[in-house]
């Protein structure tokens, strides 16, 4: 048997200690040169002065109480008032529609088996149970109220059983209740002729954040699909359908948001009989949805034109026609390649909807501005409900960005 062969010498030494560890990352990207050094020392004075004056105003000078105060206009504006609901008995219509978006979350953690979805489904079932623990009085904040909040989690967890033990647990399945979800809380939300035997609310009186959900997830759901036709029309080589096309997405862009929506309210009765029926809501949602469909095409029109044209050439000569090429190949790659910018748009659609104040519809921006304004011994607190207001928009948002960041991983987009 041959000898064991000892290395000679002594063993290796490990790196320097300014390039390991902390240490040496610090050193690699704070403190490289001497400007970065500098840079970075400047920064962190920057930022502890305005941490340290952020939070002595935050904890020990801001006033919250006009958050109190507004409570649940915030949520559903002036839906449960006197006037919008006699009696004010319509409270438990958004508290059961939010229990259908959970039940909704937990058929989609139950169908994924977990991941992203899960942790979507659970921080939103927590969060809204979280809220039956607000120190309100039960004059301001019953015990139906508080039961119907911790109802969240029992609803994720029924979600999650029927997608893991009914026929229910199929994608299909689960995308068809959550569109039938949708229109099941615009139906209960409404009431009315909607549903027999439940006061009528008019949508003059539908409002705050709610207001700001329904035209956002109903842009979305919408400008989706019309953008991707869109698309393929300015694409197309029929003349009249390609002109058709482009004369609509020029003249939505080219034309602010703000100004379609007072034209919709003013110009469009104007089309119709004195006695037919006007629904302000139902217009400001067609317009944000045309709006948004219209980015919504150059966005896809954009992916398209980044494939090569070997792909549509491959399924040429594979006997593929064109619908199924464009279908099955070139379009799920462009969606996938502009994921970005769809979801930019997306976020950009819900803060647009801030923009129906203008015609009259008390959003919970405008509804936070309304009651500034009606009540001066507010006026010193204006900086704080704003800053709070800025901080749900900011939840919002960044919670897209994520499922936006998460599923371009899943994907595998930027890698080959």
């Amino acid at each position: 048997m041959a000898a064991e062969v000892r290395p000679v010498g002594n063993p290796p030494l490990p790196p320097p200690i300014l390039e390991r560890g902390v240490i040496g990352w610090m050193h690699a990207n704070l403190f490289s040169t001497w400007f970065s050094g500098a840079l970075t020392a400047v920064s962190c004075l920057v930022i502890g002065a305005a941490a340290i004056f952020g939070i002595n105003w935050i904890l020990f000078n801001a006033d919250w109480s006009v958050i109190a105060t507004l409570g649940g206009q915030l949520v559903i504006g002036q839906y449960n008032t006197e006037l919008a609901c006699p009696g004010q008995n319509c409270f438990w219509r958004p508290q059961v529609s939010v229990l259908l978006v959970t039940l909704i979350l937990g058929m989609m953690w139950g169908l994924a088996g977990g991941g992203l979805p899960k942790r979507m489904g659970i921080a939103v079932a927590v969060i809204l149970s979280a809220f039956a623990l607000l120190p309100y009085s039960f004059e301001r904040m019953g015990m139906d109220v508080r039961l119907l909040l911790g109802a969240n989690i029992p609803a994720l967890g029924i979600g999650w059983a029927i997608a893991r033990y009914t026929p229910l647990g199929t994608s299909r399945n689960v995308a068809l209740s959550a569109v039938v979800v949708f229109v099941a809380i615009l139906l209960l939300v409404r009431g009315g002729p909607a549903i027999p035997g439940l006061e009528p609310v008019s949508v003059r009186h539908w409002g705050g954040l709610m207001l700001n959900l329904i035209l956002a997830v109903g842009g979305i759901a919408f400008s989706f699909p019309i953008g991707i036709a869109l698309a393929l029309g300015r694409r197309s080589s029929l003349p009249v359908v390609k002109l058709l096309c482009v004369v609509f997405i020029e003249v939505f862009r080219g034309v602010p948001l703000i100004t379609l929506l007072f034209m919709s309210q003013v110009l469009v009765p104007l089309a119709f009989p004195e006695n037919f029926p006007q629904n302000s809501l139902f217009r400001a949602a067609i317009v944000i949805t045309l709006f948004s469909s219209a980015y919504m095409a150059e966005n896809i029109r954009g992916g398209l034109q980044a494939l090569h044209p070997g792909q549509a050439e491959a399924a040429r000569a594979l006997g593929l026609p064109s619908w199924q090429t464009m279908l099955f190949i070139s379009l799920p790659q462009a969606i996938r390649n502009v994921i970005p910018a769809i979801v930019g748009q997306f976020i950009a659609l819900f803060k647009d909807t801030s923009l129906v104040y203008i015609i009259g519809m008390l959003d919970v921006v405008e509804i936070s501005r309304a009651f500034i304004q009606g009540n001066p011994e507010y006026l010193a607190s204006t900086k704080e409900l704003f800053l709070f207001l800025g901080l749900v928009f900011w939840v919002f948002t960044y919670s897209m960005s994520y499922v936006s960041r998460r599923v371009e991983e899943n994907l595998g987009v930027g890698r080959r």
